[in-house]
């Protein structure tokens, strides 16, 4: 466990059993959450807003790797870009940043999942807040998102 949390606690988020890690700091990028929580790159998933023309997607996918566009735009047959700061907030209802995919906004769309992230037991990811970050079983988070396993990253 991380030597900056400032509480932690086990919790249920939307029927999902998560380590809830709290800090005094924020854990908004990759590098924050693994500096705060003491996890690798690896272990943290970014969950990233994307627009495909006039669908909303996510993508979920391992904090050492990157979402490849043109692959995704190859695979989807659609222009596709992040979305923008006030799309994220109308969309899934909090700040870039703070996104988790442990939403039931997240739920409702369509989810793209890096391969990569089933060789884990766990993942870290964002919390819903500024200064939170949940570990989750991986298995949960497949079962919660039912995402689509496909390698648009790199």
């Amino acid at each position: 466990m991380g030597v900056q949390a400032k509480r932690v606690w086990k919790d249920l988020i939307d029927g999902v059993e998560v380590e809830v890690m709290e800090f005094s700091d924020t854990v908004e990028t990759v590098e924050k959450a693994s500096m705060l929580s003491g996890y690798p790159k690896s272990s943290i998933v970014k969950t990233l807003l994307m627009r495909a023309d006039n669908e909303y997607i996510v993508a979920v996918v391992r904090g050492d790797r990157r979402v490849d566009v043109e692959k995704m735009q190859r695979l989807l047959g659609k222009r596709v870009e992040l979305a923008k700061s006030w799309e994220v907030k109308q969309v899934l209802g909090v700040e870039v940043g703070a996104v988790t995919p442990l939403s039931p906004r997240v739920k409702l769309l369509r989810v793209l999942m890096d391969p990569q992230i089933l060789s884990l037991d766990y993942v870290v990811c964002g919390g819903g807040s500024l200064n939170r970050l949940y570990k989750v079983k991986v298995q949960d988070l497949l079962r919660y998102l039912n995402p689509q396993i496909i390698d648009v990253f790199r």
